[in-house]
């Protein structure tokens, strides 16, 4: 059992980090997911599991890969926040954000090696 507990701590755990970087409370977090604050509370704090169906919802309403919270696996993780962080803006303030990030790749592209 002891290792159920330590499991969905880490589950928890990693929610947590994904409402963080949302910059979300529990509030808004749990009602964009569609579960309640105390029951996402619980999961945070590694005191309940969740269900398949509920990993669902968290992954369809912040558009982050289950196999982030399931495994750890940060390959899409910071591209999913991103994503979701585009997501949440208004589509103005968004049209400003893409072009930033289109000119900061391209330059980023365009460096050449100091000698």
């Amino acid at each position: 059992m002891e290792l159920d507990k330590d499991f969905n701590l880490i589950i928890g755990l990693r929610i947590r980090e994904v409402r963080e970087v949302l910059n979300m409370t529990r509030e808004e977090f749990s009602e964009k997911c569609n579960i309640s604050t105390s029951f996402l509370s619980a999961v945070e704090n590694g005191k309940k599991a969740i269900t398949t169906k509920t990993l669902c919802k968290i992954c369809n309403a912040t558009n982050i890969s289950a196999d982030y919270i399931i495994y750890g696996k940060h390959e899409d993780f910071e591209t999913d926040m991103i994503i979701e962080m585009l997501h949440s803006m208004e589509p103005k303030a968004r049209g400003y954000a893409v072009r930033i990030l289109r000119d900061y790749i391209e330059a980023v592209n365009n460096l050449t090696p100091l000698k």
